[in-house]
C-alpha cells in the first residue's frame, strides 16, 4: 500500500480484508483500512474474524521513545529514529518488535451481546477465528470496528486494523441526504514515518512517542495526517451539497477541524452543518462553531457541506488543536492566525510548523471543487431530523448515580529511562453500600442528582483503579443510570462506554480537597479527600445528540445518562486514547437481570 505518491510503493501494514459476503460499500478497500461495511437496521450479520497473519509477520513497524525534556523542538514531530532512547534502555521496544498478531475485534458503538463485544482477553492467534453476530438493531449511524487486544490495542490499531461500519434505516432515508459518491466517510489518523541510515523514507510507519525523564504516558502524536489511509489526500467534488462522515481514528490526537477556502476564510454559516454525532442523527442540525469542530479519538461527526458557491476553488480541512489536548482557551488560535497560517502554507508548505503544539502540519486534506454538477443537488433537511429513532431516558429519584475519577500516576523512583506513566480510573464505592475497608481513605464527593434536582454529598472510597482489580459495578438490565466522570489529570480524556449510547447531561468545574487547583491531582503528593462541583458549564450543541464517547476536559466533572439494554453480560468502559487504555485506563462492569441474585448489588 502506498500512502503518499512521493513515498516508496509499499508500506507494511496489518489490515482487515474481506473473503466472503456482500455487505460492503462500493469503492471501499482502496487503502490499508478495512472495507466499509454497510447494513440495514435490524439486519443480523455474522462475521468470522479470522487471524491470517502468520508468525513470520511481526509488527510491521518500530515502537520507540524519545526524551522530551532533553530535546526541543519535540522530535516526536520529526520522522526517523534519531534521539531515541537506546534500545538497551527500552525494554518495550524489543518486546513489540517481536510481537505476533494477537487480535480481537470490537465494533465500536454497537449494541451487541457480550460474547461478541470483543473482550480484550478473548484474543485470536494465527489460524483461529471468532464468529461474532451483530444484530444492528439501532438507529442509523456510523460505527467503526477496530482491534481491542489487551495491552496492545495501540499497536494493532496503529498497524492498520480499523474500518467503518454504516447502519441505514428508513428515517435516515426519508431525509434525502447526499448519498453514493456525494457521501464521503473520512477516517482521520496521524502517523509518523521511518527513515533509513541515509535519511531517506523507507515507506514504513513509526510509532514514536515521548517520555519526560522517564515519566509520561507515551501518547503518540504523529506529524503526518492521513485520511482514509492516505497522507494529505485531495477529493474532487462537485459544487453541490456533500455529506462527510468524519471519524477520528487516531491513537491519541484530538482535532479541532476548520474548513477554509483558498483565501483562508472559514467556511461556516449556511454552508456547513452538523446533523449527527457518534450514535446517529441529532434531533436538530447545528452550526459548527467558528472555532472549529472538536473530535477526540473515537468521536464521529455527520456533517453537511455546501460547495455550491466554491466552484473552481480549492477548500482545505484544517486542524488547529494542540497535543496533548486540554481545551485550553490560550491554545485556540483566532481566525486571523488560522488564515495567515494557511496562506503561509500555500506559499511555502514547510513554513508554518508549530512544534510546540506537536502540530507541525495543519492541513488534513483538500477538496478540489469542480465547475459543474452532474444532476440536481440534495438540499439541507429541515428540523427535526428524527422523530422516533431515540427513546427519551427516564431519570427519577431512584436512579443510581456512579462516580469515577481520571488520575495519572507516576512510577515510583528510581525511574528507568523507558518508564511510562499509568493512567487509571478511580472507581468509587459508596460507604452506605459497602463500608470502606480498614485504613482506606474516605472521599467526600458532591454531585448533582438530576432525578432529585439537588446536590448530594456522600462519603465514598476507592474500590478499584486497575483493569484486573475486583469488579464493583453491577448494573440492572434495562435500568437507567447516571455516571459522573471527574478529570483529575492535566489533559482531556475521551471516555467510551461499551453496549450503550448515552446523553451528556451536564458539565461542571470542580474543586478537589476544597481548593481550585491549577495543577492536576498527584497521588504521590497528596491524598484525595473531597470532590465538589463549583459551577455548571454549557453543553456544546454538537454533543447534545446520542453519544458513545465523551470528552472530559481537565478540571471538569461530566455527567452522562444511559440505559443498559438489551443484553446482559460483562462489558468495559475506558479512555479511548489508546496508549492510556493499554496502560490501564480501562475497567469492567456487569449488566445483570434484576431477577437474578447477585450479592445484593
Amino acid at each position: 500500500m502506498q500512502i503518499h505518491r512521493e513515498l516508496p510503493a509499499t508500506t507494511p501494514v496489518w489490515s482487515y480484508r474481506r473473503e466472503h459476503g456482500t455487505l460492503v460499500r462500493y469503492g471501499s478497500g482502496r487503502s490499508y483500512l478495512g472495507p466499509t461495511i454497510e447494513v440495514r437496521r435490524g439486519e443480523a450479520v455474522t462475521v468470522a474474524w479470522k487471524n491470517e497473519i502468520d508468525d513470520s509477520h511481526r509488527l510491521p513497524y518500530e515502537v520507540i521513545k524519545t526524551n522530551a525534556d532533553a530535546i526541543f523542538p519535540f522530535t516526536q514531530n520529526d520522522p526517523g529514529r534519531q534521539n531515541a532512547i537506546p534500545e538497551a534502555d527500552d525494554t518495550l521496544r524489543v518486546k513489540l518488535r517481536g510481537l505476533r498478531a494477537t487480535l480481537v475485534t470490537h465494533l465500536h458503538g454497537a449494541r451487541v451481546q457480550a460474547d461478541y463485544d470483543g473482550w480484550p482477553d478473548n484474543t485470536v492467534i494465527f489460524g483461529q477465528s471468532a464468529h461474532y453476530t451483530y444484530h444492528n438493531d439501532q438507529a442509523a449511524t456510523m460505527l467503526w470496528y477496530h482491534d481491542h487486544s489487551m495491552h496492545v490495542t495501540r499497536a494493532n490499531v496503529f498497524a492498520g486494523l480499523a474500518g467503518a461500519w454504516l447502519i441505514r434505516d428508513d428515517e435516515e432515508a426519508s431525509l434525502d441526504l447526499p448519498h453514493g459518491d456525494h457521501e464521503l466517510p473520512l477516517v482521520i489518523q496521524d502517523r509518523n514515518l521511518d527513515l533509513d541510515a541515509e535519511g531517506n523514507f523507507t515507506g514504513a510507519m513509526l510509532h514514536k512517542a515521548e517520555v519526560n525523564d522517564g515519566v509520561g504516558p507515551a501518547e503518540f502524536f504523529g506529524p503526518y495526517t492521513l485520511v482514509n489511509g492516505m497522507i494529505w489526500p485531495k477529493a474532487d467534488v462537485e459544487p453541490r451539497l456533500y455529506r462527510l462522515r468524519i471519524l477520528n481514528g487516531s491513537n491519541a490526537r484530538t482535532y479541532r477541524l476548520l474548513l477554509l477556502d483558498d483565501q483562508g476564510n472559514i467556511i461556516h454559516g449556511a454552508a456547513l452543518w452538523q446533523i449527527g454525532c457518534d450514535q446517529g442523527l441529532m434531533q436538530n442540525k447545528t452550526r459548527i462553531p467558528d472555532s472549529g469542530l472538536i473530535l477526540a479519538p473515537a468521536e464521529r461527526a455527520d456533517v453537511l457541506v455546501d460547495f455550491s458557491t466554491y466552484s473552481g476553488k480549492k477548500c482545505y480541512l484544517w486542524n488547529t488543536a494542540e497535543a496533548p489536548f486540554g481545551d485550553r482557551p490560550e491554545e485556540e488560535p483566532d481566525a486571523a492566525a488560522v488564515k495567515a497560517e494557511l496562506l503561509g502554507l500555500l506559499a511555502d508548505p514547510f513554513a508554518v510548523a508549530t512544534p510546540e503544539n506537536r502540530r507541525p502540519f495543519a492541513q488534513v486534506m483538500r477538496f478540489d471543487v469542480g465547475q459543474r454538477t452532474h444532476g440536481p443537488s440534495d438540499q439541507v433537511p429541515a428540523d427535526p431530523l428524527w422523530r422516533m429513532a431515540h427513546t427519551p431516558l427516564t431519570i427519577d429519584e431512584s436512579t443510581t448515580v456512579r462516580i469515577m475519577g481520571l488520575v495519572e500516576k507516576d512510577h515510583d523512583a528510581p525511574l528507568p529511562p523507558d518508564a511510562t506513566t499509568m493512567l487509571v480510573f478511580y472507581e468509587f464505592v459508596r460507604v452506605s453500600d459497602e463500608p470502606a475497608p480498614e485504613g482506606t481513605p474516605v472521599v467526600q464527593i458532591t454531585y448533582f442528582h438530576p432525578g432529585k434536582n439537588a446536590n448530594i454529598t456522600e462519603p465514598f472510597w476507592k474500590g478499584a483503579e486497575g483493569f484486573y482489580d475486583q469488579t464493583n459495578w453491577f448494573v440492572h438490565l434495562n435500568s437507567t443510570e447516571v455516571w459522573y466522570i471527574a478529570n483529575l489529570s492535566g489533559d482531556t480524556h475521551p471516555v467510551h462506554v461499551h453496549l450503550v449510547d448515552f446523553q451528556v447531561l451536564n458539565r461542571f468545574r470542580f474543586f478537589w480537597n476544597n481548593t481550585d487547583h491549577t495543577a492536576p491531582f498527584n497521588p504521590a503528593d497528596s491524598t484525595l479527600e473531597s470532590i465538589d462541583p463549583q459551577g455548571e458549564l454549557p453543553i456544546e450543541e454538537n454533543v447534545e445528540g446520542p453519544k458513545d464517547t465523551v470528552r472530559v476536559n481537565p478540571g471538569e466533572m461530566v455527567g452522562i445518562a444511559m440505559k443498559f439494554s438489551p443484553y446482559p453480560g460483562r462489558y468495559i468502559y475506558h479512555c479511548h486514547i489508546l496508549e492510556h487504555e493499554d496502560h490501564d485506563m480501562m475497567r469492567s462492569f456487569v449488566v445483570v437481570p434484576k431477577w437474578v441474585p447477585h450479592h445484593d448489588h
